[in-house]
């Protein structure tokens, strides 16, 4: 049940009595020169209804302090703002993209993952939007790769960044000068530690030099490590409350979601891809809120067999909510992707592109939902310019960019790009 819909009916048929008049027996109108008795009847039917509606709710809520760690509800509200962006996709000829599966931009950077190239990362400057550069072969090399799943831009450094492999869990740093000038061996090798602490598919660099970490078969929400990859202690309880302790790290798997850190204000925003909800932490682990919207649902999965283990795997309820999540330092504003749709079709259980979404909410300092941006194509990864002007998204054949307020003057005149469709 859904605690909101739930207090909404209730109150609705306190209110209303054509809704009263569908739960209750049909009586005849009320003679007012009859006997006071009908009119205590209905009373006391008044009282009843609202017990139930009382208890529905009380139902409810016990729910959730059963089943989930989360606290301090906070509805992300439709804006009466809503602004529709048209895509502008690049040259696809000039970039000879197969799969592009991640980007981040680093300085006057684009750095993309090209997941099926025969080097998949790629260099694109940002001002030309013309590929400089390629490398990154399948091995297990020092500037090889199996299965990268992040690209960190480096705090301190401007044209430095991590890739981080997630089948080695080497995180390495590459600088770009250095790769410009052939160059591709890595600056520095950073080990993820070992399986007993699970595996983190997300990893995020804090200003104390420690390194924050979301994923599978973590016993936390969080994990933190050091700067040599060492395992320091597991932060904030993970969402799921259970009793089989067989299941527990499991459950991580079915919570995972992208995060990010804000440094300024200490506090940590962990999107949930298989619910609509955003976790908002301090520092320390500790939930200050829980952002949920445009409506309520939690992930739903199965745990099954797998070999000697378990896993999760997606069921008819399941389905896919904040699917990215992005922080500009400059603008101090959070970006959300949202899909809200269901993994498996109802009729035939066939597979959609759930983790596709073509809208993205926008919210201030205060959490606060400032506008709705209405993408013309769907897209499953994003990154916002440092100025805040541009949305980079990838479709997995093509790299769009969502102009906003018309974005930069000299963009609409560069010749490595095309404008998609118009509304």
């Amino acid at each position: 049940m859904r605690w909101a819909y739930t207090q909404y009916w209730c109150l609705k048929v306190q209110l209303n009595p054509k809704y009263q008049s569908k739960l209750l027996l049909k009586t005849q109108d009320i003679n007012p020169n009859e006997s006071p008795s009908r009119d205590i009847h209905s009373v006391k039917l008044k009282i009843i209804l609202i017990i139930f509606c009382f208890l529905v709710v009380l139902l409810d809520c016990s729910e959730r302090l059963t089943k989930y760690n989360y606290k301090n509800y906070k509805k992300l509200t439709t804006p009466a703002r809503l602004t529709k962006l048209q895509s502008i996709e690049f040259n696809k000829d000039k970039l000879n993209l197969y799969a592009p599966v991640n980007l981040a931009i680093v300085g006057r950077y684009l750095i993309l993952l090209d997941s099926k190239s025969e080097e998949m990362l790629k260099i694109i400057e940002l001002n030309t939007n013309k590929l400089l550069k390629s490398f990154g072969h399948k091995g297990q090399g020092p500037e090889e790769f199996i299965s990268i799943s992040q690209i960190i831009p480096d705090r301190k450094e401007k044209n430095s960044f991590w890739i981080y492999d997630i089948f080695t869990r080497n995180l390495k740093k590459f600088n770009i000068r250095s790769i410009l000038n052939d160059n591709f061996y890595p600056e520095k090798v950073i080990r993820i530690s070992s399986e007993k602490n699970g595996v983190p598919a997300r990893l995020a660099f804090s200003s104390e030099n420690e390194i924050f970490g979301v994923g599978f078969f973590l016993k936390h929400r969080l994990s933190i490590y050091d700067t040599n990859g060492n395992f320091i202690k597991g932060i904030a309880q993970l969402p799921f409350i259970t009793k089989d302790e067989r299941f527990k790290t499991q459950h991580s798997q079915g919570y995972i979601g992208n995060f990010i850190i804000k440094e300024a204000s200490g506090e940590i925003y962990i999107a949930t891809r298989y619910g609509s909800i955003i976790e908002k932490y301090d520092m320390d682990g500790n939930l200050i809120s829980t952002l949920y919207g445009p409506e309520l649902f939690y992930p739903e999965y199965d745990i099954v067999p797998a070999g000697q283990s378990y896993t999760i795997t997606y069921n008819n309820k399941t389905r896919f909510g904040y699917i990215d999540i992005q922080y500009n330092e400059r603008k101090n504003k959070l970006y959300l992707l949202y899909s809200g749709k269901y993994k498996l079709t109802q009729k035939n259980q066939e597979k959609t592109k759930a983790n596709f979404g073509k809208i993205i909410f926008v919210l201030d300092n205060n959490d606060t939902v400032l506008e709705q941006l209405e993408l013309d194509k769907e897209i499953f990864r994003m990154i916002v310019s440092e100025d805040g002007s541009l949305i980079y998204g990838l479709t997995g054949t093509e790299i769009l960019i969502f102009p906003i307020n018309n974005g930069p003057k000299n963009i609409l005149d560069n010749k490595n790009f095309a404008y998609s469709r118009r509304w």
